[in-house]
């Protein structure tokens, strides 16, 4: 495995833990939000690191994964989730008029949802590289 693939990975897994270690905090659930997304972001950057892809400087989930569903990899993702973790990401780090999500600030158990999500597609992707 590429070393670049290694460190995007490391840092995903970082988040993951990071996330974790936060869920059930209910003050906490924006911070759990933003570590999940960028746990999400990175274990998809490692993939286009892996096929040799330019990563882009974006942090939009949903164009991330169009990229990778246009290589032909199949994850699985529930694009529903998916687009939740990404509309929580920049209202998870600064205070907006804007709803968060319908239900507005995540609870702990749509960020339990979303790190379930997160999980799998660690999994996965971990899959999808080492084979």
């Amino acid at each position: 495995m590429k070393r670049q693939v290694k460190e995007w990975l490391r840092y995903a897994k970082v988040d993951l833990l990071s996330a974790e270690k936060l869920l059930g905090e209910e003050l906490l659930t924006q911070s759990v939000a933003f570590h999940i997304h960028q746990a999400v972001e990175k274990s998809l950057k490692a993939i286009l690191e892996n096929d040799g892809e330019k990563i882009p400087r974006i942090h939009d989930l949903e164009k991330l994964y169009g990229m990778i569903l246009e290589k032909g990899k199949e994850m699985e993702i529930d694009e529903d989730i998916l687009a939740q973790i990404n509309d929580v990401y920049i209202d998870t780090r600064y205070p907006s008029d804007a709803g968060l999500i319908p239900e507005g600030i995540p609870s702990i158990k749509k960020v339990k949802e979303f790190y379930e999500t997160d999980r799998k597609i660690y999994e996965k992707v971990m899959e999808i590289i080492e084979s």
